[in-house]
């Protein structure tokens, strides 16, 4: 039985890719005080009492103002899609304080735009990997080595990456997906809806609109070339040195990278300090492998453009590249949860210290050297908890005259793991 008012001051309402007006619906419209929608929304409404009030690109600016007004109003929020799956329902969920949630909102779930498409083209979706670019304040990077990867991607476009310049970004990452079958998909649940399934390049000629979707169907790769294989599909430790633009081979080495990696320890989310980068290889690693934000500090400018190229061959979107010095640059960053040290010299002791500063409390730091020198300045610092120490020779079978073979030895290096650990 309904209630003659709105029982939370917000509902949150979420309206599908098809409008309708259901009696849930008109019964909040009622009662509302405040309507809040995309002007589209608001056009569709029958008439009513409550001031409405177009969602823009302010959302940010406007949630606030709607929990600001729900101290004395009744607030209807009518959004497309589902509310919660990048949509203005979770700006305003996340802008509440925790404590204040479960009294303050009504949240009325729906299905979302890639759910509609789905079902429209009969394709089972637990398997998928979904991704969007949805906002029109999207300025971030496309993933594009995760969307290549995946068995099935699920792109939400947008305005800066409509579904046809999202199928051009993938095939200049990864040409040889030009045959793959995709489904594309615009203006869902109105008279201008399109779908249509072709080959990524056939998608790639055309012009679509923001509100689009393109979906990456199984693709099977038969490629036989072995750096192209490492370069676009899965993300081995340890990925060839010659993937990587680098100065005068200043890169840890793809069997000692593995190794430390290993040791990382690496968890999903996070944030990942890659300091003295180099060519950024440790770091593009950790981006590829997991969903960490990774920040790559170099000094030197030209490693700062190799690092960009980098990161642009590998399909890398979640790893920024800084330019500055270590110790100037570390209070700037986001509290770290794991930090790889590959420079530093004389000025690791201070580079350790301030880590130990600005990293979050059992952040893992990893250090790597190859000279005695440096060895002796790591192995005599104790401001932070060492965990463990290695050092790694790996010798490598070598050719001698076109008859005989031997291993030849690599550079030593030594690698320390400390933990930002309180000392009692």
């Amino acid at each position: 039985m309904q209630t003659n008012t709105m029982e939370k001051s917000i509902c949150i309402y979420s309206c599908g890719i098809d409008f309708s007006l259901s009696e849930k619906l008109l019964h909040l419209l009622e009662n509302a005080d405040y309507i809040y929608g995309s002007q589209k929304i608001l056009a569709k409404l029958p008439k009513h009492q409550a001031r409405e009030i177009a969602i823009s690109a302010k959302a940010h600016e406007q949630a606030q103002e709607i929990l600001s007004l729900a101290e004395r109003h009744k607030i209807l929020v009518l959004c497309s899609g589902d509310s919660l799956y990048h949509g203005f329902g979770s700006t305003l969920i996340n802008l509440c304080p925790e404590e204040k949630r479960e009294n303050l909102f009504e949240i009325i779930p729906n299905i979302t735009a890639f759910q509609a498409l789905c079902a429209k083209c009969r394709l089972p979706w637990q398997e998928a990997e979904l991704f969007s670019a949805h906002f029109a304040h999207f300025k971030g990077e496309l993933p594009l080595r995760k969307m290549t990867n995946s068995k099935l991607a699920i792109i939400y476009g947008g305005t800066k990456y409509p579904a046809h310049t999202i199928a051009r970004e993938i095939l200049q990452f990864s040409p040889r997906q030009k045959n793959r079958q995709v489904i594309f998909a615009e203006n869902l649940g109105t008279q201008e809806e399109k779908i249509l399934e072709a080959r990524l390049e056939k998608i790639a000629e055309q012009k679509t609109s923001p509100t689009s979707i393109l979906v990456l169907l199984p693709f099977e790769n038969t490629e036989e070339n072995i750096l192209s294989k490492q370069k676009e599909n899965c993300l081995p430790l340890g990925l060839s040195e010659e993937i990587f633009t680098k100065e005068n081979n200043l890169i840890t080495q793809a069997d000692c990278r593995a190794i430390i990696l290993s040791r990382f320890c690496l968890e999903k989310e996070g944030i990942f300090w890659d300091l003295g980068a180099g060519s950024g290889a440790v770091g593009l690693e950790v981006a590829g492998l997991t969903n960490m934000q990774v920040f790559g500090v170099e000094k030197n400018e030209n490693r700062i453009q190799h690092i960009k190229e980098n990161k642009q061959k590998l399909g890398i979107a979640n790893y920024t590249p800084v330019h500055g010095e270590i110790l100037k640059t570390i209070p700037k960053l986001p509290k770290a949860d794991k930090i790889f040290i590959g420079g530093g010299g004389k000025e690791l002791p201070a580079i350790l210290d301030s880590c130990k500063k600005y990293a979050k409390e059992n952040a893992r730091i990893i250090v790597s050297c190859a000279t005695l020198e440096t060895y002796h300045i790591l192995y005599q610092y104790t401001n932070l908890n060492r965990l463990d120490l290695l050092q790694i020779n790996i010798s490598s079978e070598q050719e001698i005259a076109n008859t005989y073979h031997h291993f030849k030895p690599n550079n030593t290096l030594y690698v320390f793991i400390f933990e930002n650990k309180k000392q009692d």
